[in-house]
């Protein structure tokens, strides 16, 4: 079956045409953020932003339309934009958590005890 996580991307207005090119330039990422997602949440924060969310899924940067979007992620870092963008990436794994900018703090992990 293989390692599955549950992943929340969100991109903002600002960075959203850098984010149209990683679309254009791999159509394995603009079906799994357009087509095979979970939830999206068109104007997420009213101020133009998008979420996107994913569970279960096989967050391999292996596969092209993962790279994709973690080249888009490296991008927004170079470019000092952390603040234009949210990913969270929570692994099988009780301590394989991976947070990537600043774009919003109403996505975060949360812990709890279930019984």
């Amino acid at each position: 079956m293989g390692y599955r996580s549950e992943v929340v991307l969100v991109v903002s207005k600002d960075v959203m045409p850098q984010f149209m090119v990683t679309m254009a330039k791999s159509p394995q990422a603009r079906t799994l953020c357009w087509g095979e997602h979970d939830a999206m949440v068109k104007d997420y924060d009213g101020e133009g932003s998008i979420l996107f969310a994913w569970r279960g899924i096989k967050w391999y940067n292996t596969y092209e339309c993962i790279a994709a979007i973690e080249d888009f992620m490296d991008w927004c870092e170079g470019e000092s934009k952390e603040d234009e963008f949210r990913f969270i990436r929570i692994g099988e794994d009780a301590d394989d958590n991976i947070e990537r900018g600043w774009l919003t703090h109403d996505v975060h992990i949360t812990r709890e005890v279930s019984y």
